[in-house]
């Protein structure tokens, strides 16, 4: 299906500017998000970089300490308390979403350990003001000064401005000294980084050796079973054959245990109708509004997108590079038009028939590198072509003009809600924070607490341990759901974290028990099952008959002529990055993990390919890389690549260090 584009665009790109939001994030966070990229270098990997993963979640955590707030780490005493790691959360997590085009699910951070990773940086950092204190660094006054004066941000006609200044901190419900006590300590963190990675130093024989191995080629044969060829060699069971097995397997065909869930949701989407906007507060938001929309240039595009799949090989991608290349010459040749190009190239159903017109293309609406590149180009000006996750893009600016500012009573309507749900964002806290206490404090009913905190009690539909709809879809839900307090005592959930500023309480209302199902209702099922099982042993069983063969010394044409599953791609060198049609990602990733053949034996492995296919390789050959092919350039890059390595190393011993010299206590209870 053609890819649309502005499904991924703002609500309200339309000839008048749409109101930014005036809350802690995007822009206004990227501000502060700045100075501490820019102050700290190398020990961003200890305070910020140690999670790796582009994306995260914050949680309320456990406000159930019967109204008093107990700590979920102590550092030499200092305690790190659950407000403060899920603050941590929050702004981890906008600054991370807004480097990433990627989604990713509440399940998937809880798998990644992101909650003690982040505590984690939380007891780096404490350490690390503690070492800093206890070494005597200090920053001037005047240092600090002039790091705030260098932010743009802060900045009117080139100059800095204390009146923006002090609003823009205002806006993120920071003051002036809270602001400038980060600043120095980022600064006091910087002196300590530097100290650090001055001791960090490559010598030849690491970039040789590290040359060595990432340009080492290696020759590879692969017997290749097809799938769908041998399932179509298996014979359907008979009747008897499906019963037994259903009879040794009936535990796996029945209807799960499952729960009818009451449930109270919070979020600041559900807290928003609640909150009060002043008509002072209106004025003001309008007032920032239309002073930062002054200068702001308003550009409209147009673009051809020809779309990529995420696992799309480098042949691919650099054809549809070439393709646009060749589209772009001949617009500027005056070959064609770029509407006569969108026609016939663009895979954006959403405005290939329109010329391939967005209209109005702000920042954020589809792809950091798409903006830059509308953000570079003048009146008429075409891109060269643009990757984002979609695929490449070729873009035209065709207007550059004066954003729109509307009338105070036109942007009435969408600054009232803006301002609600920022009011409903910064009560979220304390609201999550009195729904959990309350559904502790009173665990038999969650009336109580839904009147307190102003929301309904809702009911889900049934859902069991593997799966549900609605909040059932979340495997946090699911596993609260089942716990022995809230299934036999019947007791409320503590508050789940489902999402940003999401969470819920729960308890069930109805249970049944596991029941197996009749083989004649589940008689399909029971043959699929049947037949997975079947096909995977044919499959294993002939690739590993093959295997033993072919590094007993069989040929491999002549074994696979017996085989009508198998075909054979004959040995051919390949590196790291020669994944392709005839030697797939996962083939070519176990064939560097084999070790190298000794003497006139082939070294031979088995791996399952991604299309559920099997690959049995046959390795002939190892070529190392030649170090002395390189280029000045391109050695000084691996250089600064393995100095890198080596100062990550070096932070980590420290940080280890101070790990070992300090009373560290983490409250384990805190990750159930």
């Amino acid at each position: 299906m053609p890819l649309g584009l502005h499904r991924y665009r703002a609500v309200g790109a339309t000839a008048a500017p749409t109101p930014p939001r005036q809350t802690r994030s995007g822009s206004d966070l990227d501000m502060l998000m700045d100075i501490r990229e820019k102050i700290r270098g190398w020990l961003a990997y200890v305070i910020v970089g140690l999670i790796s993963i582009p994306f995260a979640l914050w949680g309320v955590g456990e406000y159930l300490g019967g109204g008093k707030e107990q700590p979920v780490a102590e550092v030499d005493g200092e305690e790190i308390t659950a407000r403060q790691l899920d603050q941590a959360f929050s702004e981890r997590r906008q600054q991370l979403i807004a480097q990433s085009e990627q989604q990713i699910t509440a399940e998937m951070i809880e798998r990644m350990g992101l909650k003690r990773q982040v505590l984690d940086q939380m007891i780096n950092e404490r350490l690390l003001v503690q070492f800093i204190q206890e070494q005597g660094y200090a920053v001037p006054d005047g240092l600090v000064a002039a790091t705030i004066r260098g932010i743009p941000a802060f900045e009117r006609d080139g100059e800095f401005d204390r009146e923006a200044y002090e609003r823009r901190l205002a806006q993120q419900g920071m003051t002036v000294e809270q602001f400038e006590n980060d600043v120095r300590r980022d600064l006091l963190f910087n002196t300590l980084d530097n100290a650090l990675i001055g001791s960090a130093f490559v010598t030849e024989p690491e970039v040789r050796q590290l040359v060595a191995l990432r340009d080492q080629m290696r020759e590879v044969g692969l017997v290749r079973l097809d799938r769908e060829t041998v399932a179509a060699g298996i014979a359907e069971p008979d009747e008897s054959t499906l019963k037994a097995y259903y009879d040794e397997r009936v535990d796996a065909f029945q209807r799960p245990e499952q729960v009818r869930l009451a449930y109270v949701e919070i979020s600041p989407e559900k807290l928003a109708a609640s909150q009060e906007v002043s008509d002072a507060a209106l004025q003001a938001a309008y007032d920032d509004y239309r002073e930062r929309m002054a200068d702001e240039a308003v550009r409209r595009a147009r673009h051809i997108l020809i779309q990529l799949p995420s696992d799309a090989d480098a042949a691919t991608v650099d054809e549809a590079r070439e393709q646009l290349e060749a589209a772009r010459e001949a617009i500027m040749a005056g070959e064609a038009s770029f509407e006569e190009k969108v026609a016939e190239l663009s895979d954006d159903g959403s405005t290939r028939e329109n010329g391939g017109d967005l209209g109005r293309v702000g920042e954020g609406e589809i792809a950091e590198s798409f903006d830059r590149a509308v953000a570079e180009l003048g009146e008429g000006e075409i891109s060269e072509p643009v990757r984002t996750r979609f695929g490449w893009h070729l873009i035209e600016v065709y207007e550059v003009g004066q954003a729109e500012v509307p009338p105070l009573e036109q942007a009435r309507g969408e600054l009232i809600e803006q301002l609600k749900q920022d009011a409903a964002e910064r009560a979220y806290y304390d609201a999550a924070e009195q729904l959990a206490s309350i559904s502790y404090e009173q665990p038999d009913s969650l009336v109580p607490a839904a009147e307190a905190v102003g929301l309904e009690i809702e009911t889900s539909d049934w859902i069991s341990r593997e799966s549900g709809e609605g909040i059932g879809e979340h495997r946090a839900v699911r596993d609260a759901a089942f716990d022995e307090a809230v299934l036999e005592e019947r007791f409320n959930s503590q508050l789940i974290d489902l999402d940003n500023s999401h969470g819920v309480v729960v308890r069930v209302e109805e249970y049944r028990e596991a029941q197996p199902l009749p083989f004649e209702e589940v008689r399909d099922q029971v043959l699929a099952q049947w037949r997975a099982e079947r096909i995977e042993t044919e499959m294993a069983e002939l690739a590993e008959a093959i295997e033993s063969d072919l590094a007993a010394g069989q040929d491999p044409a002549e074994r696979v002529a017996e085989v009508e599953a198998a075909s054979w791609s004959a040995p051919a060198w390949v590196g790291r990055g020669d994944a392709g049609a005839s030697m797939p990602r996962d083939a070519l990733a176990a064939a560097f993990a084999l070790t190298p053949p000794e003497g006139d034996a082939p070294a031979t492995a088995t791996t399952e390919l991604d299309n559920g296919d099997r690959a049995v390789l046959v390795l002939t050959g190892v070529r190392a890389g030649e170090p002395a092919e390189l280029d000045a350039e391109t050695r000084n890059r691996l250089a600064g690549q393995l100095e890198n390595n080596q100062a990550n190393r070096l932070i980590d011993a420290f940080m280890r260090s101070l790990r070992a010299e300090a009373e560290v206590e983490i409250r384990e209870s805190a990750f159930d």
